[in-house]
């Protein structure tokens, strides 16, 4: 076993010291992974001082159980130590490539590990608590990538750190506190490609570095301000920008994504940019942009737009016969008015629509019906009426937006969409052992939903899942359809505020992954059906504020919904309600009607066996007819003289 070269232990439950297992006798390894297990660490990783040829070492997620040597020199409650007590790492002097990402390591970035190792290629250190940056003493030429981000570090980005990595082509500092300047000397490094600053506190931006050969620039989240100036790299959002949209913007023509969300630009959303043929991701939202969308505002190959929290008014102009791509749009929180158009039909890969927070009015656009991979759909705070909608398919949640990156080219491509949003998993270790890139992006975009009484933010798998129906704050009426139910996948169903009337439908019950109901504020009469307490999943349940009536189901999970879900409903009663259901009323009706069915049953029994007491019963049947006949017509007489006489007292 002395001669092996390549041992991956990762991903298991090895626990205790790695001075006890084979691996102190493995000095020929070259690769080493024991990632993802519960070694006691540093100190028993001693050991690996011997292993002089490794050159790819993988510690990340280590799950580490801390040995009492070295938890006594840590300060409570932090979990961490300084990367000096992983004493083996100060006799590796050949490491091409080093994870040590998410192990809670302490103290200032360890530059002597990069001194150290001259040759190395990757360095992976994401997810631990670095306190200062520091920058290593001599150049690198060999370092071409390098992700040390989510470490809360302080410092700046000086010239002497890009001086000594001349080649580097990917750096990721995101998130952490990094402030100041970003350095012009920064557009000097040829090779970099991607550079993620995104979610620090810098300040300044050098113009001309927009001008550089990066394929991918994320500053968002920071605090850079002035005018905006764009190019195809640079995804400024969430910073403080200011102005209006520059209508050089066409001449941008290979753009692929664009965010500039949560700045404080103004003024209308330029013609051009409708001539921007590869655009897919658009993101406006949050800036105080005003007037109406531009005439075919939506591109041939666009996918996402998220213009939400602006000022754009107007009516949704048409889009273009070829805009079938489109898989959200986002146009909440502003004021567009008139109807819904009829062309949102045509967008039969739809999945996310949100009209929330506009001035739409009229009924319910039946062409929506057609979208039938809808999964998300927001019509909330609106002027809408009429009946609700019985034709809404079921959804379609086959599609996977899921995307697998195996080359440099589609990685550029694809974290293009604003890299801070990214749920990302990147093992990329490269050479004779280890040659493998997968990188998995999924949804690079948010969607906001109103759930279990607070709003949230979807993205990622949590996106991919999620089915919901808020059509709450209209003025919809009738019944709520049965069809409604269809949606079997539905988490999320909120009909609130409107003027709905009728029972609350059985078909509810078909629901089965339903997580929160809400039919508060309506006209809904009858009793809470008791089958609803079958839905094991259901989290939030209101019917607040109508006219039901009837006792609480109080089963399963029905039993720790709060009063408040049942408030404004007077015929209620039980539990969690003070009011006790009566069982007095309850009890008079059912004799009353036991009674009377037995007579109804009993007399036509009797009368059919007993012909004599059957002749006696029409006779008396007879009699009572003919009196009622003769008292009538005495009683006409009597009125009608009445009325003469008192006549004929007026006329005198």
């Amino acid at each position: 076993m002395s001669s092996i070269r390549i041992l991956n232990l990762e991903d298991n439950e090895f626990a205790d010291s790695v001075v006890s297992s084979p691996l102190t006798s493995l000095t020929s390894l070259e690769f080493l992974s024991i990632s993802g297990n519960h070694f006691d660490i540093p100190s028993s990783l001693g050991p690996l001082a011997n292993h002089s040829r490794l050159k790819v070492l993988i510690l990340d997620d280590t799950k580490r159980t801390i040995d009492n040597k070295v938890a006594s020199l840590i300060p409570s409650p932090s979990r961490g130590f300084e990367l000096t007590s992983l004493g083996f790492l100060k006799h590796q002097y050949d490491l091409r490539i080093l994870d040590l990402s998410s192990n809670d390591i302490l103290g200032p970035f360890p530059a002597w590990l990069l001194e150290n190792n001259t040759n190395l290629e990757m360095l992976f250190m994401a997810n631990n608590l670095f306190t200062t940056f520091k920058v290593p003493s001599m150049t690198h030429f060999n370092l071409s990538y390098m992700d040390i981000s989510n470490n809360n570090m302080r410092g700046k980005l000086t010239t002497k750190f890009w001086a000594n990595v001349p080649n580097l082509s990917y750096l990721n500092l995101s998130p952490n506190r990094l402030e100041g300047n970003i350095p012009s000397e920064l557009g000097s490094v040829k090779s970099l490609d991607i550079l993620d600053l995104c979610s620090n506190n810098l300040s300044g931006l050098p113009i001309h570095l927009l001008d550089s050969k990066l394929d991918i620039l994320s500053v968002a989240y920071n605090n850079l301000q002035g005018e905006i100036v764009l190019s195809k790299h640079h995804q400024p959002c969430n910073n403080i920008f200011i102005g209006k949209l520059p209508r050089l913007i066409a001449n941008m023509s290979s753009l692929v994504t664009l965010d500039l969300s949560k700045n404080q630009l103004d003024g209308l959303i330029p013609q051009e940019l409708c001539n921007l043929d590869e655009l897919e991701y658009l993101d406006l939202s949050d800036n105080n942009l005003s007037g109406p969308l531009p005439s075919f505002f939506i591109s041939r190959w666009m996918r996402h737009i998220h213009l939400s929290r602006n000022k754009l008014n107007g009516t949704l102009v048409h889009a273009p016969s070829n805009s079938s791509n489109l898989v959200t749009m986002d146009l909440s929180e502003n004021e567009f008015s008139e109807s819904i158009p009829y062309w949102l039909g045509n967008l039969s890969r739809l999945r996310f629509l949100s009209l929330k927070g506009n001035s739409f009015y009229g009924t319910f656009p039946k062409q929506l019906c057609k979208l039938k991979s809808l999964s998300m759909i927001d019509l909330s705070e609106n002027n809408l009426f009429g009946p609700l909608p019985n034709c809404l398919g079921p959804m379609n949640l086959s599609e996977d937006y899921t995307h697998k990156v195996t080359s440099t080219q589609e990685l550029s491509r694809v974290i293009g969409w604003s890299t801070c949003s990214y749920v990302r998993t990147i093992k990329s270790y490269i050479g004779p052992f280890y040659k493998e890139i997968i990188i998995e992006l999924v949804a690079p975009h948010t969607v906001g939903f109103i759930t279990k009484r607070r709003f949230d933010s979807y993205k990622g798998y949590a996106l991919l899942k999620m089915v919901g129906l808020d059509f709450s704050c209209n003025q919809f009426s009738d019944e709520i359809p049965s069809e409604i139910a269809i949606l079997q996948e539905m988490l999320v169903l909120n009909l609130s505020h409107n003027k709905l009337t009728g029972h609350i439908p059985m078909s509810l019950l078909s629901l089965t992954k339903i997580e929160s109901i809400d039919l508060s504020y309506n006209n809904l009469i009858g009793s809470i059906p008791e089958e609803l307490t079958q839905l094991n999943s259901l989290e939030i349940f209101n019917v607040s504020y109508n006219d039901l009536s009837g006792a609480i189901p109080n089963k399963y999970q029905f039993g720790a919904f709060d009063e408040s879900s049942y408030y404004g409903n007077h015929l209620l009663c039980g539990l969690p309600l003070s009011k006790k259901c009566s069982t007095t009323i309850n009890t008079f009706y059912i004799n009353f009607g036991v009674s009377y069915t037995m007579v109804g049953l009993v007399i036509p029994v009797v009368l059919f066996i007993n012909p004599q007491w059957r002749q006696r019963w029409f006779h008396y049947v007879e009699l009572v007819i003919t009196t009622c006949q003769s008292l009538f017509i005495i009683c006409y007489y009597f009125v009608q003289d009445s009325f003469r006489k008192l006549s004929k007292g007026q006329t005198f």
